[in-house]
């Protein structure tokens, strides 16, 4: 299991500390922000040539990707929350339920943004997933199907630990630009509120990884297979509808 867990992770869980296991964790999620930090799509939104109206509409399909994803990763993360095993301390998860449950509603949030900027939400609600959505929604299934709910820990830190990260950052690349009075609420909040949720899913993983030290691997290898497939391929996959869009305006 540590070659596997070497090859595929790029260290060895099962010879970290708790919280040697978070710090691990972190160095990818700041490896992940600067990836997306050079990405076409972090370009498209930084770069003061960019028309607003792209960025709008760019920024209206990750609302779009999130909307098509969202329930499904609800439901996994507590299908996979209830496969925990019953002789751990309740209070943990207590605290994982209302995690989710903080989370709960966060579709219709991005809906609300993805309609402030022209989408269709009643549309969005009976439209197929994306690919992308596809994608990210089959991660968790999957990790609930596996029956191995402390790869939950690790892909619920992908989450919670980027998403502070990348809102903040996207907020204040996003300052100046004629955007409207309306459509940011999803990166206002998230910029924020997901500090406690990485600060509590840290803490977390330390008190599990500590009374059940042999997921140490689990947890790391959620994180890597949602790593997988969120979030440049949902984000990428909304630049390149805008895009479409776009062309498609200038040649009506």
């Amino acid at each position: 299991m540590s070659i596997a867990s070497e090859v595929d992770l790029g260290f060895t869980p099962e010879t970290l500390s708790p919280a040697e296991l978070v710090a691990a964790l972190d160095r990818q999620v700041a490896a992940i922000m600067e990836e997306i930090e050079r990405s076409e799509l972090w370009a498209c939104l930084a770069d003061p040539a960019t028309p607003d109206l792209l960025v709008r509409a760019t920024l209206r399909e990750i609302y779009l990707e999130i909307a098509l994803y969202q329930p499904t990763a609800i439901e996994g993360a507590v299908r996979a929350i209830a496969q925990f095993p019953r002789q751990m301390p309740v209070a943990w998860w207590d605290e994982m339920l209302r995690h989710q449950v903080e989370e709960f509603d966060h579709g219709e949030m991005a809906l609300r943004d993805y309609h402030a900027f022209g989408g269709d939400a009643e549309a969005a609600r009976r439209r197929p997933p994306s690919p992308s959505a596809f994608a990210v929604g089959a991660i968790w299934t999957m990790i609930a199907e596996r029956r191995d709910p402390f790869l939950y820990l690790g892909a619920v830190y992908l989450f919670d630990a980027l998403t502070p990260i990348v809102t903040a950052r996207a907020a204040a690349a996003l300052s100046g630009r004629r955007l409207g009075a309306t459509g940011l609420e999803f990166i206002t909040h998230h910029a924020t509120a997901d500090v406690a949720h990485a600060e509590q899913i840290a803490r977390l993983i330390e008190d599990v990884a500590g009374h059940y030290p042999a997921q140490k691997a689990s947890i790391a290898y959620g994180f890597a297979y949602f790593r997988h497939v969120y979030p440049l391929p949902c984000w990428l996959a909304a630049l390149r509808r805008a895009r479409l869009e776009m062309v498609a305006a200038q040649a009506s």
